[in-house]
C-alpha cells in the first residue's frame, strides 16, 4: 500500500507517508472531551458540543486539502537554525523516517529528522477534559544538541459557527493571559442559537495549555507569533528562536509555549504538553498539575489501552477470513463507539455544529449494546425524553440549548421501538419498560407507554390506501419534496412500520399481553396487504409515490428506477411473500450491484426533479443520488442472510467493507480503516472514491450484519439464537460472546459445507432441543458447540 497498512495485531493502522490523499483521522475521546486528529496533527478539540464548546479552531475549507491548522510542534536546532516538525506539518521539512500509528484511543507520530528521533503520543485520559501530547526526543547524533521546542494551536473558545463566520469580530471578546505557568484563554461572549435564557453570556469554561518543561517564552496572539506576511510553515517566532510573550484581549488568539532543552549524544528526554478546558482557573491548576507527573501520564495511557482491549474483547470472532475479523472485531466496533457518543456533529467532512440526531442515535447504540448495554440504557432515556406526548419526536436537538426541530419525517417515531427492543433482547431487562421518562412537550410515561405512542403516531399517518405518508421525508432525507402536500407515500416507512408492529407483537407475547400482540399483528398484516397490492412493480417494490400520485423507484422511471431499501426492508420486515422477497433481491443483484456493493438506486438522477427533492440535485453518483451508500448495504447483507444465502451476504460484506473498497488508496482517498458514509457510484467520474468517513450509521449496522446476520449469534427475548448463514466453503468459526452476565465460547463446525442449517447445539456438553441458547446469567464462561449440516 502506498500510504499505510494495519499493524500485525490489527489494533493500529500504520501510515508510512504523511502526504495521504486526504487527511486520515482518529478520534481521541472519552465520550465528553474529543480531539479529532489527523496523521500529521491536524484537527480540532472540544468538549460536550462541537458547535458550542469548541476549544481549538479548524477551517472547514482547508481541512480536507491543507489540513491546517492543528496541534503542532516545531523543533529548532539552536546551533544551526534548522527547523522541522515531528508530525511533518506544518513545516513539511524532509525526514529520514516518519510513521503515524492510529490506534484505539491514541495516535503516535514517530519520526527521525536532523538526527533527532521524535515520538509524540496524543491521547485523552478516560476521566478528564484534556488531551495530552506526550513527547519523547532522542539525540541520535554524536554531538550535544540544544533544541527549542514550540507547541502551537489556535483558540476557538466556545461557539464554532460564530468564530468561523465572524472571526475578526469574534476575537474582540477573547482574552489570552499568561498565569504563572499556564497560558489561559477565555471568551466573554458565548453565542448559542435558540438559547432560551439571556443571549449574552460568557463561555463557561477556561481553556489552557501547559508544558512540563520550563517555559522560556510564549505567545497568545497569532499576529505576534507568525509575523507579517508569514505562514504556519515559517513563523517569525520560530525563525528567531524566541516568542514575544504576547497576550491580552481582543485579538486573534493562539496558544504557543516555547521551551529549550539540551540533549547529550544518545540522551532521551520526555515531557508533556497539556491542552484542555475546565470550569474555572482553580480547576485548570488542579487538572493540569495532575498530568505534569509523567508516571501519572503513563498510568492514564495504560488505562486507555486497557479500556479498549477490554471493550473489543467482549465480542470477538475468529473466522477463516482475517479481513472480516479485523473489520468486525476492532475497527467497525471502534467506529460505532465514536458515532454512539458524537452522532454526526464532528467530522473532517461535515459537522462542526451541535446536533444529536434522534434517528441516528437510535441506530448508533445498536453497535455498543453487546459491550456496554448500560450506556445504551442511558442513551435510550435521553432519546425518549425528546419524544412528544403524541408519539412524535424531535428530528434532532442541540444538547446545549436542548432545542431542535420537529420536522415530521415519517420514520422518526419508529426508531425508538427498534432501539428499545434491541436493548431488551440484549439484556433481558424487562423492568426497563416500567421506568418513567418525561415527554418533551410535557407530562411523562413509562418506556412501554413511549413505545405504544410511537406506533400509534405512525399508524395515524396513513394514506387512503393504507400506506404511510412520506411527510418531510423518511430515512432518505433527500426525498424532501415527495410529501410536502401531504399525499406522497413511503414504501420504506411502510416496511419499517410493519417490522416494528411485528417486533412489538412479539414483545407483548413475551409479556403475556396476547390481545395487544394480536392487535399489532393485525395492523401489520393490513399494511403488508396494501403495499403488496399497490406497490409491487412486477420484479421489485417501488420506493414510494409523490404528491401527484406518481410512482418513483419504478421500471417506468427514466432515472431512479429501482431503490435498494424498498427491497431489503421488504425482506427484513417479512412484508414480502417468499417469492417476491427472492425476486426483489434478484433485481437488486441485477440492477444495482457494483464492485463496492449495491448502489442506493440507479440510474442516478441527471436533472433536478422538484417533485422528489434535493436527492435529484446532488451531483450524479454522490451522496443520496446513486452512490453506494454503505448504511443500506448493511441492510442488504442482512436481507440476504435472512434468505439463507450466506455466500451472497458475505460477498456484499466484503465488497462494501473498507478493507476491500480501499484497496486502491489513491482512488478511494479516504481512511482505509473505517467505513465511509458512501462511495461514489457509477454515475460519478470518481467512481470508487470514499466520502464522509467515521460519522455514519454504517458502523453499528455492520456489527449487526456481521455478528448477527452472517455469524448468526442473535439476541432474542428468550435467549441467544445461534443461526449462522456463512459462506459454504468455511469449515467453521469461533465466537466469544458476552450475553446477560455470562460469557459464551461458541464453536461452530461446518463439515458438510452448508451455508445455513443447524443440526445440533451443545451447551456445556449437553444437547439443546433447538438452536436457542438460554441466558444463564451466572457470571461464568460456558462452551457452546454448534454442528451445521443440511436441515
Amino acid at each position: 500500500m502506498p500510504y499505510g497498512s494495519f499493524a500485525p495485531d490489527g489494533r493500529e493502522y500504520v501510515i508510512s507517508n504523511p502526504a495521504t490523499p486526504r487527511p486520515w483521522a482518529n478520534y481521541l475521546t472519552n465520550g465528553h472531551y474529543c480531539a479529532l486528529i489527523s496523521q500529521t496533527g491536524g484537527g480540532y478539540s472540544f468538549f460536550g458540543s462541537s458547535g458550542y464548546h469548541r476549544i481549538t479552531r479548524a477551517h472547514p475549507a482547508d481541512m480536507l486539502v491543507s489540513d491546517r491548522p492543528g496541534r503542532y510542534l516545531y523543533l529548532r536546532d539552536e546551533e544551526t537554525g534548522d527547523t522541522w516538525s515531528p508530525g511533518w506539518q506544518p513545516v513539511q521539512a524532509p525526514y529520514d523516517h516518519w510513521e503515524c500509528h492510529h490506534g484505539l484511543g491514541h495516535t503516535t507520530i514517530h519520526s527521525v529528522a536532523r538526527e533527532v528521533e521524535s515520538q509524540v503520543t496524543f491521547f485523552v485520559p478516560r476521566g478528564d477534559d484534556l488531551e495530552i501530547w506526550w513527547v519523547r526526543l532522542t539525540n541520535r547524533s554524536s554531538r550535544p544538541r540544544t533544541l527549542s521546542v514550540f507547541s502551537y494551536l489556535e483558540w476557538a473558545l466556545g461557539s464554532f459557527p460564530y468564530d468561523l463566520l465572524e472571526s475578526t469580530f469574534a476575537s474582540l471578546f477573547k482574552r489570552v493571559e499568561w498565569s504563572d505557568t499556564t497560558l489561559l484563554a477565555e471568551n466573554r461572549l458565548w453565542e448559542v442559537a435558540a438559547r432560551p435564557t439571556k443571549p449574552h453570556l460568557a463561555w463557561p469554561a477556561v481553556a489552557f495549555t501547559r508544558s512540563s518543561l520550563p517555559v522560556t517564552s510564549f505567545d497568545g496572539l497569532r499576529s505576534a507569533f507568525l509575523g507579517p506576511g508569514r505562514y504556519l510553515s515559517r513563523p517569525l517566532a520560530v525563525e528567531s528562536g524566541q516568542c514575544s510573550n504576547s497576550q491580552g484581549p481582543g485579538q486573534d488568539a493562539v496558544g504557543v509555549l516555547h521551551s529549550s532543552l539540551r540533549l547529550e549524544p544518545g540522551e532521551t528526554r520526555e515531557f508533556v504538553i497539556l491542552v484542555g478546558a475546565a470550569p474555572d482557573r482553580a480547576s485548570v491548576t488542579q487538572l493540569s498539575r495532575k498530568y505534569l507527573d509523567l508516571d501519572e501520564v503513563r498510568r492514564a495511557f495504560a488505562h486507555v489501552r486497557g479500556y479498549w482491549d477490554d471493550y473489543v474483547g467482549r465480542l470477538w470472532a475468529s473466522t477463516p477470513d482475517r479481513e472480516f475479523d479485523l473489520a468486525l472485531n476492532i475497527w467497525s466496533k471502534y467506529q460505532s463507539w465514536v458515532t454512539f457518543h458524537w452522532s454526526r456533529m464532528v467530522s473532517y467532512y461535515i459537522g462542526g455544529g451541535s446536533v444529536i440526531g434522534f434517528r441516528d442515535s437510535c441506530q448508533d447504540l445498536l453497535g455498543i449494546l453487546p459491550m456496554e448495554p448500560e450506556a445504551g440504557a442511558r442513551k435510550l432515556r435521553e432519546l425518549l425524553r425528546h419524544q412528544f406526548p403524541d408519539g412524535g419526536c424531535l428530528h434532532n436537538w442541540d444538547p446545549v440549548s436542548d432545542t431542535g426541530p420537529r420536522t415530521g419525517h415519517s420514520d422518526d417515531a419508529l426508531w425508538p421501538v427498534l432501539a428499545v427492543i434491541a436493548y431488551l433482547k440484549e439484556t433481558g431487562d424487562l423492568d426497563f419498560l416500567h421506568e418513567v421518562v418525561p415527554f418533551y412537550g410535557g407530562g411523562e410515561g413509562t418506556i412501554h407507554d413511549h413505545l405504544e405512542r410511537s406506533l400509534s403516531y405512525s399508524l395515524g399517518r396513513l394514506s387512503p390506501r393504507g400506506i404511510p405518508l412520506m411527510g418531510a421525508a423518511d430515512w432518505n432525507d433527500g426525498l424532501d419534496q415527495v410529501g410536502t402536500e401531504g399525499r406522497g407515500e413511503s414504501v420504506m416507512t411502510a416496511e419499517f412500520l410493519v417490522w416494528m408492529l411485528r417486533e412489538m407483537a412479539a414483545l407483548e407475547d413475551h409479556l403475556g399481553n396476547r390481545d395487544e400482540a394480536g392487535r399489532y399483528r393485525a395492523r401489520a398484516d393490513e399494511i403488508s396487504r396494501a403495499v403488496n397490492e399497490h406497490c409491487w412493480d412486477g420484479e421489485w417494490y417501488i420506493r414510494g409515490t409523490t404528491d401527484r400520485g406518481e410512482a418513483f423507484g419504478s421500471h417506468l422511471n427514466r432515472w431512479g428506477r429501482i431503490y435498494v431499501n424498498a427491497q431489503t426492508w421488504a425482506v427484513l420486515s417479512d412484508l414480502a411473500p417468499p417469492d417476491r422477497a427472492l425476486a426483489a433481491m434478484e433485481s437488486v443483484w441485477k440492477h444495482l450491484d457494483t464492485p463496492y456493493g449495491p448502489a442506493l438506486f440507479l440510474p442516478a438522477y441527471q436533472e433536478p426533479d422538484p417533485s422528489l427533492g434535493i436527492i435529484t440535485m446532488f451531483a450524479p453518483g454522490t451522496k443520496e443520488n446513486g452512490a453506494i451508500f454503505n448504511h443500506p448495504v448493511t441492510w442488504a447483507i442482512l436481507a440476504e442472510a435472512k434468505l439463507g444465502r450466506g455466500d451472497r451476504a458475505y460477498e456484499w460484506f466484503r465488497k462494501s467493507c473498507f478493507m476491500r473498497s480501499s484497496a486502491d488508496q489513491n482512488r478511494y482517498m479516504a481512511e482505509p480503516y473505517v467505513y465511509a458514509e458512501y462511495v461514489h457510484g457509477p454515475g460519478s467520474p470518481w467512481f470508487g472514491r470514499g466520502e464522509f468517513t467515521w460519522t455514519t450509521g454504517t458502523a453499528a449496522w455492520a456489527q449487526i450484519a456481521g455478528y448477527q446476520g452472517i455469524l448468526g449469534a442473535r439476541p432474542e427475548l428468550e435467549g441467544l439464537r445461534v443461526d449462522p448463514v456463512i459462506p459454504p466453503e468455511w469449515d467453521g468459526f469461533s465466537l466469544r460472546r458476552t450475553f446477560r452476565r455470562a460469557t459464551y465460547l461458541i464453536e461452530v463446525e461446518n463439515p458438510g459445507h452448508v451455508s445455513r442449517g443447524v443440526q445440533k447445539v451443545y451447551l456445556d456438553d449437553e444437547e439443546l432441543p433447538g438452536n436457542l441458547v438460554p441466558p444463564l446469567e451466572d457470571g461464568k464462561e460456558h462452551r457452546v458447540r454448534v454442528l451445521m449440516g443440511p436441515p
